[in-house]
């Protein structure tokens, strides 16, 4: 009975092994779509990872930005421009500032 036994499921065996090699082109491209599929979820991790690393790059160069561009509107007030001009002796009149005109007319006369 034993033996019976032994030759069915060696029978079942080859069986098995038969279709594996009848469908080992199917088996090969699902081996390759695996492979595809892991790559691809690698390579979309690296581009996250990435990004996220840009991003804090950005924010961190935004804020440089804020606080010079704040620097540069305080240092161009009246009173922070008076302040940097008094050490040249400069100082505020409260005047208008005249104007200057040129007669476009007069020519020179060399010749």
């Amino acid at each position: 009975m034993s033996e019976i036994l032994n030759k069915k499921t060696t029978l079942y065996r080859f069986k098995g092994i038969e279709w594996i090699f009848m469908n080992l082109p199917f088996v090969c491209y699902l081996a390759l779509l695996g492979i595809v599929y892991i790559y691809n979820v690698h390579n979309t991790e690296k581009n996250l990872r990435r990004i996220e690393a840009l991003e804090k790059v950005v924010k961190n160069t935004e804020s440089q930005y804020m606080n010079l561009k704040q620097e540069v509107m305080y240092g161009s007030t009246q009173s922070q421009m008076q302040d940097k001009v008094a050490s040249m002796d400069l100082k505020y009149t409260g005047q208008l500032p005249k104007k200057i005109k040129v007669d476009k007319r007069k020519k020179s006369t060399k010749k």
